[in-house]
């Protein structure tokens, strides 16, 4: 029994030598794929996100506004998400925001004020983008006597 004794114990000696040899391999392996990884992020370009296509914006309308009739315009933009509009001297002044904003929107102006007949005033409208670029446009048009 002692001779059996003698002869397993340099296998036990070869199998944790093997052992020890298959972790340092795989030890070696792993450290070499992380800093593999690391260096390969480092050289990747950023991404840059999609430029954003700048707005337009036109005023389709009538040239007068009839007094005490409802007058239609219409707001035609391109790559706008929001708009302000307003018609400068007429009404309160005050400007008005469309949000979200189609591409096709259509307000309406009532002069009712009889004084303000044969004036001119300004319809302005300014539209912008996700990213904030704005684009602008205006159409003047006159008050007039109501038609029969």
């Amino acid at each position: 029994m002692a001779n059996q004794e003698k002869s397993s114990a340099p296998h036990n000696k070869e199998i944790w030598i093997a052992v020890i040899g298959v972790i340092g391999t795989i030890a070696v392996a792993l450290i070499t794929g992380f800093f593999g990884l690391l260096s390969s992020n480092r050289d990747a370009p950023v991404p840059t996100p999609p430029a954003l296509t700048a707005p337009s914006v036109t005023i389709e309308g009538p040239l007068v506004a009839p007094l005490g009739q409802r007058t239609y315009f219409t707001i035609v933009s391109q790559n706008a998400v929001r708009a302000e509009w307003s018609a400068g001297g007429f009404g309160d002044g005050r400007s008005i925001e469309i949000r979200p904003l189609p591409p096709s929107h259509q307000i309406w102006i009532e002069p009712t004020d009889s004084a303000r007949i044969g004036e001119t005033f300004t319809l302005a409208v300014a539209v912008y983008n996700a990213a904030g670029q704005s684009a602008t446009a205006q159409r003047q048009f006159q008050v007039t006597a109501a038609q029969p």
